[in-house]
């Protein structure tokens, strides 16, 4: 499917799903070297014979790449870490309600950072399901 409203290309974003529809949040845009505040909810119907995708631009996305997502409750997740630039690590969380094809995203506390994650250069992880997240 080509969808023109994902035609600029991004990376680093993160995606979620509930039923039939996927939210993609945050990403790096590869022309402009930057990360726009993007939200995209993508619709999908299945009537008998072909799919029907639709996609429509949000305006309450946040600024965001290279986070991690977990999921906390049926229609609860959290984002945890991430970018804001390429040099400045977001270390503020959020979380983030779908409910009836809606979406809420308000800022969260953030937990104790130790040492070692405020100060070094990168980070990676993992959702390990549950509300679980690893960070290395």
């Amino acid at each position: 499917y080509v969808l023109p409203e994902l035609q600029s290309g991004f990376s680093f974003h993160l995606s979620l799903t509930r039923n039939d529809t996927i939210y993609i949040i945050g990403g790096h845009s590869i022309e402009m070297n930057t990360r726009p505040p993007n939200l995209y909810k993508i619709k999908i119907d299945l009537p008998i014979g072909s799919p029907a995708v639709n996609c429509y631009v949000l305006s309450e996305g946040i600024s965001v790449s290279s986070a991690i997502v977990t999921q906390v409750k049926e229609n609860e997740f959290v984002i945890i870490g991430g970018y804001h630039y390429d040099n400045q690590k977001r270390m503020i969380c959020n979380t983030i309600n779908l409910e009836d094809n809606k979406i809420e995203i308000v800022e969260k506390e953030a937990p104790e950072w130790t040492p070692d994650i405020k100060h070094a250069k990168i980070w990676f992880g993992s959702d390990m399901g549950n509300g679980v997240i690893l960070l290395g």
